[in-house]
């Protein structure tokens, strides 16, 4: 009695392992594995450059990623601004040209972290989006826009642009804000209008009275 016991919970213990080892070996092996044969998208492992188009502060990035099947990990350096020298691990996964990853600093001291969603774009020279970041300055989560350029050289031509463009992007914002303002004051006009077609009403009505009284 005792031995087909034990032996009963011996077969158990190496059911147990071998269900645990297999299913291992297949998330780990067999599922990655088969991704990569049927993998159609755009092959985005290796190295980019970040840029953050519309952010007043210098920040750039350089970003590893690995890929296996759809699964990306990765990491990002801060290679200039105010988080120069900063390390964060990136993961996430890529389907249908569509690049969601959250990161986190690499110094378990900080807790630095958000998530990035890009998109392939520039027949996939580019990965454009935002991210949503916590900003340990002002103590919120902002988001921004972001672009990663997979050669360096089409980063710095991208700067040398926006550096060419920038008086004329102050031009059509002062534009924008007099238009704003200008707007305002239509709108103001506008929502008086009523009170002064009364206004009108009221003081003709009272001359046509006076006229009526004069004329009897």
């Amino acid at each position: 009695m005792a031995e087909n016991i034990i032996a009963g919970l011996i077969s158990g213990l190496l059911a147990t392992i071998l269900v645990f080892v297999f299913r291992s070996a297949w998330s780990a092996l067999i599922i990655p594995w088969f991704e990569e044969r049927i993998y159609k998208d755009v092959r985005i492992e290796g190295s980019w450059y970040s840029l953050y188009p519309s952010s007043s502060d210098v920040r750039q990035e350089v970003i590893t990623l690995q890929r296996r099947g759809h699964a990306i990990t990765g990491t990002i350096i801060c290679s200039s601004g105010n988080d120069s020298g900063e390390k964060y691990q990136v993961s996430g996964s890529f389907r249908n040209m569509l690049l969601p990853l959250t990161y986190e600093s690499a110094d378990l001291t900080k807790t630095d972290r958000g998530s990035i969603t890009l998109k392939a774009v520039h027949n996939g020279e580019r990965l454009a989006g935002k991210i949503a970041m916590y900003n340990t300055f002002e103590d919120s989560v902002e988001t921004a826009n972001i672009v990663w350029f997979r050669y360096k050289p089409d980063l710095d031509k991208y700067i040398l642009d926006l550096a060419k463009k920038k008086p004329e992007i102050t031009e059509l914002r002062k534009q924008s804000r007099r238009i704003d303002k200008e707007l305002k004051l239509v709108e103001g006009v506008i929502e008086k209008m009523p009170e002064e077609l009364e206004k009108q009403s009221d003081t003709e009505k009272a001359v046509q009275t006076e006229n009526s009284a004069n004329n009897k």
